[in-house]
C-alpha cells in the first residue's frame, strides 16, 4: 500500500501545479482529495467511538429521523449467495452503508464479465497476460500519471505489487474456499492489522466484502467493493460468497416490509411469494413453502446471514 504524503510534500506539489497548471487545476485536482479526506476522518472517528456498533447505533438514530431512507435490517449483515447470481454491476455507486434509495439507479447497469475487473482476471489468470499488461492495470498507470493515487499507490511498482497481491489471493480460494473477512482477520499478523486500519476506506477492515446492491426486484448488483474477488469466484465457481449490502431500492424495501407483516403465505401478493427464497429475507419469515412455491421462488445461495464479527 502506498505511504501517505507528508504536508511539506503536498504544499511542493499544489506549488508545482499552480506554477504548470494554474489555481483553477489546483482547485479542480483538491477536490477529490479534500472529500477522500473527509470521509477518512468520519470513519476514523466512528472507529474511535466503537466502530460497527457505534455506525450501527448512528443508523438507527437516522433510521428513528427519516425511517424511508435506512434499511429496517442490519446493515452489516452477511448474505452468502451464489456469486453467479451477481451478473451485472451498478453504474452509480454507494458507498454508504444501509441505505433505501429510490429511483432508476438499479437500471442503470452494464454486465459484470465486461467490466475493467472481470476482464483483467480472465486475462491473467486464463490467458496468462501479465498484470502490467491488463486494460485495468493501464488504467491505474494513467491515473498515476495524473498524480492520483489509484488504491492508495504513488509509484507502478506499488501498483504492481498490489495486483500480485491477487494471485495470492486466488491461489487461497482455490485451496481453502472462500472465507469472510472476519475468518481472514482472525489469521492476519499484528503489523498487517495496524497497516489495514490506518490505510481501509471502511470503518472497519473486516467489513471489506464483496459489496451489492439490491434493485426493485430483488436482483443482486455488484456495487464498489470486491470487484477482482468476485471475478476470481465466478472463475473457480464457488458455490457461495459473503457480501455486504450496501443500498436497496424503495421496492424491494416494501417487499421486505410485506413479507416480515405476513404470517402466513397466503397474505402476501404473487410478487413477493415470489421472492421468499432470496437471500435478502430468509431470516424474516418461517414459512413451509409448497414444492410449486419453492419452484417458482427466487433461487438462493446455501448459507443464512451471518452478522459482523466483532
Amino acid at each position: 500500500m502506498g505511504r501517505e504524503h507528508t504536508p511539506r510534500e503536498l504544499l511542493g506539489r499544489a506549488v508545482a501545479t499552480v506554477r504548470t497548471e494554474g489555481v483553477l487545476e489546483l482547485v479542480h485536482r483538491s477536490v477529490p482529495y479534500l472529500r477522500r479526506r473527509r470521509n477518512r476522518l468520519w470513519k476514523q472517528l466512528l472507529a474511535r467511538m466503537g466502530g460497527v456498533p457505534a455506525a450501527r447505533a448512528y443508523l438507527r438514530a437516522r433510521r428513528w429521523v427519516r425511517p424511508a431512507s435506512i434499511t429496517d435490517t442490519d446493515p452489516f449483515a452477511r448474505l452468502w449467495i451464489d456469486p453467479a447470481r451477481i451478473d451485472a454491476q451498478v453504474r452509480t455507486t454507494s458507498k454508504r452503508w444501509g441505505r433505501v434509495v429510490d429511483g432508476g439507479w438499479d437500471r442503470a447497469v452494464f454486465p459484470f464479465d465486461e467490466t475493467s475487473a472481470y476482464r483483467s482476471v480472465v486475462a491473467h489468470f486464463q490467458q496468462g497476460t501479465p498484470w502490467s499488461e491488463t486494460a485495468e492495470f493501464e488504467q491505474y498507470r494513467d491515473r498515476l500519471e495524473a498524480g492520483e493515487q489509484p488504491k492508495g499507490c504513488t509509484t507502478e511498482d506499488e501498483l504492481e505489487a498490489r495486483f500480485e497481491e491477487l494471485d495470492a489471493i486466488c491461489d487461497r480460494i482455490a485451496t481453502d474456499g472462500y472465507r469472510s473477512q472476519p475468518e481472514l482477520w482472525s489469521d492476519r499478523p499484528e503489523y498487517q492489522r495496524t497497516v489495514f486500519y490506518k490505510w481501509d476506506r471502511t470503518i472497519d477492515p473486516r467489513l471489506d466484502e464483496v459489496t451489492v446492491s439490491i434493485g426493485r426486484d430483488g436482483r443482486l448488483l455488484h456495487s464498489d467493493r470486491g470487484d477482482h474477488r468476485l471475478a476470481i469466484a465466478k472463475l473457480l465457481e464457488c458455490r457461495t460468497v459473503p457480501v455486504l449490502v450496501r443500498r436497496r431500492h424503495i421496492h424491494w424495501q416494501s417487499i421486505r416490509a410485506e413479507i416480515a407483516a405476513a404470517t402466513r403465505p397466503s397474505d402476501l401478493t404473487a410478487q413477493a411469494r415470489r421472492h421468499l427464497e432470496h437471500p435478502d429475507v430468509r431470516d424474516l419469515h418461517e414459512f413451509e413453502l409448497s414444492a410449486t412455491e419453492t419452484e417458482t421462488a427466487a433461487t438462493s445461495g446455501d448459507r443464512s446471514p451471518a452478522t459482523v464479527d466483532e
